[in-house]
């Protein structure tokens, strides 16, 4: 899957603004055709009750955290002349707290909205994004970039 390779700048900017485009435009089309709420594009301060607010703000802090001892422990696994570890990357909580969050935004919704329907894309949304973001890191976006482990 490297037919980005050798392609030039403008075809690599203008693949990335597409697939930027398509993902930013895939909430408010589902929120349409499914009749749900809509809400603003900064979601960060939606939430449906107290409740949902801590365990979101517990699931960021803890998140916040696991990046912190992640990047330290790395920073020790490379001073006794060890590897970079992609499973210790920083990278990998944020990856881990997105879907908690959204997991956690869809119980709420379910649970708590008036419209049945928010859970529903917000299961989508995370489905989609869930799909995109394993293409893209296991082909390195199609060739374009190098992680390490794509050949």
């Amino acid at each position: 899957m490297d037919f980005l390779e050798g392609a030039s700048n403008f075809v690599v900017f203008f693949s990335v603004m597409l697939t930027l485009g398509i993902a930013f435009s895939f909430r408010p089309i589902a929120r349409r055709l499914l009749r749900a709420d809509k809400m603003s594009f900064f979601a960060y301060d939606n939430y449906l009750n107290a409740t949902h607010k801590r365990f979101e703000w517990t699931f960021r802090i803890s998140g916040l955290v696991g990046i912190l001892v992640l990047f330290t422990f790395q920073m020790f696994v490379l001073d006794d002349g060890g590897e970079l570890k992609w499973y210790l990357s920083p990278y990998v909580a944020i990856l881990a707290v997105i879907p908690f969050t959204e997991l956690l935004r869809a119980y709420m919704e379910w649970k708590h909205a008036e419209n049945r329907n928010n859970y529903k894309v917000t299961l989508l949304e995370l489905g989609y994004l869930t799909i995109i973001t394993v293409i893209f890191f296991a082909t390195g976006f199609f060739g374009a970039f190098n992680f390490g482990w794509v050949n």
